[in-house]
């Protein structure tokens, strides 16, 4: 019973700290960073009573017990949220996974005696190092975006700026609905759009339709990518398999002016917040995006 009132100190402290991040980030997605960074560091001060299991003296036994259940499940309870429960990459998931077993070995220690709790506590002593190990490998895995777009200086934001939570590329015309439903590979209209987009859909890809006359979804099996379509009112809306597949650059960046609407509108522009699919930007001599319109994206603006 003790061992989950410690857990459960771990667990209301977390939920305090979480509450108190994402009120100072302004969001969820700008707080992770930090979460896990706060977790990590629980998780080797909690480790620290390894050292008074095996070679210091100094201190009561079970209040190291207690302050280790306390940070370990603190710093558990702060990867996991981190992770959102939804891990992405492989060192992702490898860090994911680690974090419930280091928690179910130490729950199960507690519980058990003799034989099955030492092979126990010897699983758990060899998965707490592997695990730190993990969430610094995680922390120094770097996306491989700067082929696309540098996230330097002031464009080294949390990934929530400018991937928001709906990954939605563009619209099209409600017309493509009928094709949308008997064809069986992307629609020729539909193929065009995707390109302009810079969404490279093989022509032969796939249409299998989730609800007739209202949901879709196109498949890439040359990338092992998916799209969805979905009607939207007087439109098809288009939407990539995860939300890093879209961007926009406008929560930084305005351009609700009527100048830039109207010079949108002019050209047929109705969504402009995928920018480098018509604009380029140049960084430390690099040029990004397409030129389309012989406009250069205003990082100012």
């Amino acid at each position: 019973m003790r061992v989950f009132i410690q857990i459960g100190h771990g667990i209301v402290g977390a939920a305090v700290i979480s509450f108190l991040c994402i009120w100072q980030a302004g969001s969820f997605g700008e707080a992770r960073h930090t979460l896990s960074i706060i977790g990590g560091i629980a998780i080797v001060i909690a480790s620290l009573y390894i050292l008074r299991s095996r070679w210091i003296r100094w201190g009561n036994r079970q209040t190291w017990l207690k302050y280790h259940q306390r940070l370990a499940s603190l710093g558990l309870c702060l990867v996991l949220l981190h992770s959102a429960f939804q891990p992405l990459a492989w060192h992702s998931w490898l860090t994911f996974l680690l974090a419930l077993s280091n928690l179910g070995t130490g729950i199960a220690v507690s519980l058990t005696a003799r034989r099955a709790r030492r092979v126990l506590l010897r699983c758990h002593l060899i998965l707490a190092p592997v695990l730190l190990v993990s969430i610094v490998f995680h922390g120094q895995i770097q996306l491989d975006h700067d082929e696309f777009f540098p996230l330097t200086e002031v464009h080294d934001v949390p990934c929530v700026r400018c991937h928001t939570s709906e990954p939605l590329l563009f619209h099209v015309d409600l017309a493509l609905q009928q094709e949308l439903d008997t064809s069986k590979t992307v629609p020729d209209d539909l193929h065009w759009w995707l390109l302009q987009n810079e969404s490279r859909v093989p022509e032969t890809a796939p249409v299998a339709v989730k609800e007739t006359g209202n949901a879709w979804t196109i498949t890439d099996n040359e990338k092992n990518r998916d799209y969805h379509a979905r009607k939207v009112g007087d439109k098809i809306a288009i939407y990539a398999d995860t939300v890093y597949r879209s961007y926009t650059c406008l929560k930084c960046h305005v351009h609700n002016t009527e100048e830039i609407r109207l010079a949108h509108e002019l050209h047929g522009v109705t969504e402009s917040h995928r920018c480098f699919v018509c604009h380029q930007t140049e960084i430390d001599g690099t040029r990004y995006g397409r030129l389309r319109f012989d406009w250069e994206y205003a990082p100012h603006r």
